[in-house]
């Protein structure tokens, strides 16, 4: 089981979130810890150019060296990644995926959260509850197990 959090935000409905490490070896990034929103609407996890900036600022990474990824499409419109092999870990579990990063623009603040898409979340059972606060991944055994009609 890997436990999540609501944020507190002024919303109505805070967003969930979880926590993740990430390796990018080709560009040497090991275990950057990235808060990962919580997005059943993405096909791929994703991560934002708030923790590309970080990644630029704490391991000289340039985005755009990376090849060039899939187009992510959401809210605002549509706008060109870069893909890089990683690893991320979730508490004990582990995968390699190919991952989208956003590329920070040069004097802009950065304003998009790192997502968890469901080529992750499709490992898990998701189970959120407003009410207990609780944000959890439960594995197939822990979700096979739940007394649910």
């Amino acid at each position: 089981m890997i436990r999540g959090y609501f944020l507190p935000t002024n919303q109505e409905a805070p967003p969930p979130y979880v926590i993740g490490l990430i390796d990018i070896p080709e560009v040497g990034v090991v275990g950057m810890e990235v808060r990962f929103l919580i997005d059943t609407g993405s096909d791929r996890t994703l991560i934002g150019d708030i923790d590309s900036d970080r990644m630029a600022r704490y391991y000289s990474v340039n985005a755009g060296n990376l090849d060039e990824g899939v187009p992510s499409q959401g809210i605002g419109g549509i706008v060109s990644t870069r893909e890089a092999q990683a690893t991320l870990q979730l508490e004990d579990f582990s995968t390699s995926l190919k991952i989208d990063i956003l590329q920070p623009i040069p004097g802009q603040q950065p304003t998009v959260p790192s997502l968890l898409g469901r080529d992750v979340l499709s490992h898990f059972a998701l189970f959120m509850e407003d009410r207990t606060s609780r944000v959890l991944l439960l594995e197939p055994a822990e979700a096979d197990n739940l007394q649910v009609a």
